[in-house]
């Protein structure tokens, strides 16, 4: 029951506050272009995968 009151609680603000809604969907666009592919082609696993292979190496 709680979770379903904080639900509406930040439900209702998101809806009547301008402000929260423009940082809300500024945040949702960031959090999309990080996770959409790259024009090459890269997916996210890609360049996660290139980030963790290079600092594995660079330890070596």
């Amino acid at each position: 029951m709680l979770k379903i009151l904080v639900g509406v609680g930040l439900g209702f603000l998101l809806f009547t506050n301008p402000e929260v809604r423009q940082i809300t969907a500024d945040l949702l666009r960031s959090t999309a272009n990080a996770i959409a592919p790259e024009k090459d082609g890269k997916t996210f696993q890609d360049r996660v995968k290139d980030v963790v292979v290079k600092k594995v190496l660079e330890e070596q």
